[in-house]
């Protein structure tokens, strides 16, 4: 019987082009929201250096650590602003995260030589509907039992939203 040859078989050395291209705007999302302020942008642009070092390298501890900075990052830039922003800012954030480390395992998985962006689609756009649907659900319950903006209850939903984050992996 025989073998396949090498060029028949997919490469493990690409990324997915779709995932890793969601990934970066993402990023140039949440650095875009955060360039007002000096110090949310360091964090912001420290992070986003570490995602696009994660992808390159495909290293998921910084791809993490990139994405903890562009979280300290909204943070930082939110920290006198409205729980609304902050929860909307962190949608990039948690995009970012996931379809980075699912470009990783599918490139890991399959190369660049296969043809994967229908699955990247179906990823991207599951994970932005359980975003909208996670964070509209988890804002109105916010607004429901507090009435007014409490840091308690900030710090709850964003603890919420870490939480659905470590979920969808």
């Amino acid at each position: 019987m025989p073998r396949a040859s090498d060029r028949d078989r997919p490469s493990a050395s690409g990324l997915p082009r779709f995932s890793a291209g969601v990934s970066a705007i993402s990023v140039l999302t949440v650095v875009g929201l955060v360039a007002t302020d000096p110090a949310s942008l360091a964090f912001a642009a420290i992070g986003g250096l570490a995602v696009g070092v994660g992808l390159l390298r495909r290293s998921e501890f910084a791809l993490t650590s990139g994405v903890s900075g562009l979280f300290v990052a909204v943070l930082q830039a939110g920290a006198n602003g409205s729980p609304e922003w902050v929860l909307g800012a962190t949608v990039p954030i948690v995009l970012a995260w996931v379809t980075a480390r699912h470009a990783l395992r599918l490139g890991a998985q399959v190369g660049s030589a296969a043809p994967t962006l229908r699955v990247e689609l179906v990823h991207t756009v599951s994970v932005v509907v359980l975003l909208t649907a996670g964070g509209g659900i988890g804002y109105l319950i916010y607004r429901s039992v507090t009435g007014t903006p409490s840091p308690l209850a900030l710090g709850l939903l964003l603890l919420a939203v870490v939480a659905f984050t470590v979920s969808l992996r």
